[in-house]
């Protein structure tokens, strides 16, 4: 019993620290769902390019992360320690909401798309370490709550014998950060959606109505005028991605291609410009 004993302890250690891990990464799994997830459903039904490519590695870096403040916090049993290692993560996290679609996407489409690459002029501008800041504030309360109550919840947690108690405080925890997550949407990736969600909204009403006689206050309504430049390239078969911005994500650039024909679309606020034809 008594060499036993040891054994034990190092057993129950190594479960706590698994907990603390799994923790962690249920933490990091619910933020980029919140903010990657959503972003992705409502991209794949706009026609966009690679939709689900920010939720797959944006996930993958939430996820490693979290799991490492829950499994720190875990293996040194110290809350005061815990909320150290949770702002850590929560300021990772900050970092990756803003550099996930600015650079690390871009630069992986580049490569799957290797004739667009040079059209993918996406620009850190001197006001990244702000944005960053921002996603920060919004994400640093959940952090702190999650950390506090992680060695509280997961003690009892190891030794529950229903499966619910087992995950409840994964439960408690993704939802925390599912709403920091989902606040943290509307920093980068909303401007960016928005564009691609309104020119392809408009596209299928030229496929829809080609050929059809279409009254001028649905025309400027719509901006049609704005393909007027592209309107015998213009198919249902079809790709878009932001290809440049402006420092406020105001005035931003969509690459669009039908058929292996590129065109860009300049759009201000969400409403399209001139779209021209371009040669990758």
């Amino acid at each position: 019993m008594i060499e036993s004993s040891p054994e034990r302890e190092r057993q129950l250690k190594l479960r706590r620290q698994k907990y603390g891990f799994s923790y962690g990464a249920a933490a990091g799994l619910a933020f980029a769902v919140a903010l990657w997830g959503y972003d992705g459903y409502l991209l794949s039904g706009s026609h966009a390019l690679f939709p689900w490519l920010k939720l797959i590695v944006g996930g993958t870096l939430t996820i490693l992360t979290g799991g490492l403040a829950g499994w720190l916090t875990s293996r040194f049993q110290r809350i005061l320690l815990g909320i150290l290692f949770y702002l850590l993560a929560s300021g990772l996290f900050a970092y990756y909401t803003n550099i996930v679609p600015l650079v690390l996407a871009p630069r992986i489409i580049g490569l799957f798309k290797p004739e667009i690459s040079s059209l993918l002029l996406y620009t850190t501008y001197e006001n990244l370490p702000t944005l960053i800041g921002v996603a920060f504030g919004w994400n640093i309360v959940a952090s702190i709550i999650i950390s506090i109550i992680q060695l509280p919840l997961l003690e009892p947690a190891m030794y529950s014998l229903s499966g619910f108690g087992k995950v409840k405080p994964h439960i408690l925890c993704a939802f925390l950060m599912l709403i920091s997550g989902g606040v943290a949407d509307s920093l980068i990736n909303q401007p960016l959606r928005a564009p691609i969600l309104g020119l392809d909204e408009t596209i299928q009403f030229i496929v829809d109505h080609r050929g059809q006689e279409i009254d001028p206050a649905t025309s400027r309504e719509r901006h049609l005028a704005s393909f007027r430049h592209i309107q015998e390239d213009i198919q249902d078969s079809r790709l878009l991605v932001v290809s440049r911005y402006d420092r406020l994500l105001e005035n931003i650039h969509v690459l669009i291609e039908f058929d292996g024909v590129w065109v860009e679309c300049p759009t201000f606020y969400g409403s399209p410009l001139t779209c021209q034809p371009v040669s990758p």
